[in-house]
C-alpha cells in the first residue's frame, strides 16, 4: 500500500520552513491529499508572513482535499537565525539532539490534526544553539516494533547513537540501518526523517532528508 508520508523545505523571506506530515490511511487518496498539502505550502511559504497563517492556510487545503475522516497530522517549523518556531498539529514530537544528549521539543499546547484545526494560533520558540541538530520524522519509526517481543524503536538512545557521526548523511543512514536491525526488516509503514544541523562558525546549514518505504 502506498503511504501518505510527506515532508518539504522552503526558504522563505521570514526564514528556512520545514514541514513534515502523515496523512491517515494509504492508497492513492493519501497520495492525493499528501500532494495538495505539499503544494500548498510551496506555495504559501514564500507568500504568508507569519506561521499561524500558514498553518491555517495548510488546514483549509486538507479540510478542501478531504472526506470527511481525513486528516493530517504534521509539524511546521520556521528557523530564523538561532530562533526555532514550532506549531504542532498532532504529530510526534521533533527530536533535539544538543552536545550528544537528544531529547523530544514539545510545544506548549499541541494542536489537532490539519483538517480539523479550529484554532491555529499556538506556537512555540526554541533558541538554538550552534551545533544543535534536530530530527523530525513520521510515526513508523515510533511504531515500529522488535518481531519478538514487541518491543517499540528506542527512538531517542537510537538518535543519540546515530548523529554522533559527522555528517546528516551518515546519522540518517546509521538511524535506518537502526530500524532494520531492530524490526529484523519486518517493518510494515512508511518512515520519513528530515534532519536539520544549525551550522557553527565553519558549516553551512542545510538539511537532508530520507524516505524510506516498506
Amino acid at each position: 500500500m502506498i503511504g501518505g508520508d510527506l515532508y518539504e523545505v522552503v526558504d522563505s523571506p521570514w526564514g528556512t520552513r520545514l514541514l513534515i506530515g502523515d496523512v491517515r490511511g494509504k492508497g492513492l487518496d493519501a497520495v492525493r491529499i499528501a500532494s495538495r498539502v505539499l503544494s500548498c505550502f510551496r506555495l504559501m511559504s514564500r507568500r504568508t508572513g507569519g506561521l499561524r497563517d500558514l498553518l491555517a492556510n495548510l488546514d483549509a487545503e486538507v479540510a478542501d482535499a478531504s472526506c470527511l475522516d481525513d486528516f493530517v497530522t504534521a509539524v511546521v517549523g520556521q528557523v530564523d537565525g538561532s530562533r526555532l518556531t514550532l506549531a504542532n498539529a498532532g504529530h510526534p514530537d521533533p527530536v533535539l539532539v544538543r552536545a550528544g544528549q537528544a531529547d523530544l521539543l514539545t510545544v506548549s499546547s499541541r494542536l489537532p490534526p490539519l483538517g480539523l484545526i479550529t484554532d491555529g494560533s499556538n506556537v512555540t520558540d526554541t533558541v538554538l544553539r550552534a551545533g544543535d541538530r534536530l530530527l523530525f520524522y513520521t510515526d513508523g519509526i515510533t511504531e515500529a516494533r522488535a518481531p519478538t517481543t514487541g518491543a517499540f524503536f528506542p527512538l531517542l538512545p537510537a538518535a543519540e547513537a546515530a548523529f554522533a557521526h559527522t555528517s546528516l548523511d551518515e546519522a540518517l543512514t546509521d538511524l535506518a540501518d537502526r530500524v532494520r536491525d531492530w524490526t529484523r526488516s519486518t517493518l510494515n509503514d512508511d518512515v520519513a526523517l528530515l534532519a536539520v544541523e544549525v551550522p557553527g562558525p565553519t558549516r553551512h546549514a542545510g538539511p537532508t532528508r530520507r524516505s524510506d518505504d516498506h
